[in-house]
C-alpha cells in the first residue's frame, strides 16, 4: 500500500511540490481546515481575533451577497455552510486551484451506486464551492474552488479508470502507486 504525502511528487514551474493536502497532516489539521481556514490561505478572507463575532458577521455578509448575486433564496441554515469540512483538501499555489477531497464508500449493489453516491457528494459542497468561486471572482484573486471525489464500493467495486485518472491530477503519477489499483 502507498500514502499520500503531504505534497505531491509532480513538480510545478519553480521545481517545488505542485500539490499540497494540507489536511492529510494530522486529524487536528483536518479538524482547522474548515471554512474560514480555506478562505484565509486563499487570500480571500482574514481571521480576525476570536471573541468579536465579526469572522462570522462578515463571512453571513458575504454569504448573502453571494446568495443575491445569483438570485439563491436565503435562508439562516444557508451559514450552516461555515461548518461544512471536506474530507480533504488539495492546493495547487501555483495555478491557484483549490480542491475539495472527498472519500466515500458506498452500498455498490445498484449499477449506478458510484453515479448516485457521487452526486450527493457533489450536491453536498456546490452551495460552498460556488461561494468560495465567488468570492475569487469577486476579489480578481484568480483561485478556482473544484471538488474531486473518490468512490469506492463496500463489496470492493471501484471504476479502476475514473479513479486513476483522479489519482493522476492531483500528482500520483506513481507507477507502484497506480499498480495498487490497477494489479
Amino acid at each position: 500500500m502507498f500514502s499520500i504525502r503531504k505534497s505531491s511528487t509532480e513538480l510545478n514551474n519553480a521545481s517545488e511540490p505542485r500539490w499540497h493536502f494540507p489536511s492529510a497532516l494530522s486529524p487536528e489539521a483536518h479538524a482547522d481546515w474548515g471554512l474560514y481556514k480555506i478562505l484565509e490561505h486563499m487570500g480571500l478572507h482574514e481571521i480576525l481575533p476570536p471573541g468579536s463575532g465579526k469572522n462570522r458577521a462578515k463571512l453571513r455578509k458575504d454569504i448573502e451577497e453571494y446568495h443575491t448575486a445569483y438570485a439563491i433564496d436565503f435562508v439562516d441554515a444557508d451559514i450552516d455552510t461555515i461548518a461544512l469540512r471536506p474530507d480533504g483538501l488539495a492546493f495547487d499555489l501555483e495555478e491557484k486551484l483549490c480542491v475539495f477531497l472527498e472519500y466515500t464508500r458506498a452500498m455498490d449493489t445498484n449499477e449506478d451506486w458510484a453515479e448516485k453516491k457521487e452526486q450527493e457528494k457533489n450536491d453536498r459542497y456546490n452551495s460552498l464551492l460556488g461561494f468560495i468561486n465567488h468570492l475569487s471572482h469577486r476579489e480578481k484573486s484568480g483561485w478556482k474552488a473544484s471538488q474531486t471525489n473518490f468512490t469506492t464500493g463496500v463489496r470492493g467495486s471501484l471504476h479502476t479508470n475514473q479513479f486513476l485518472t483522479r489519482l493522476e491530477s492531483l500528482g500520483v503519477k506513481n507507477k507502484n502507486a497506480r499498480e495498487v489499483f490497477n494489479p
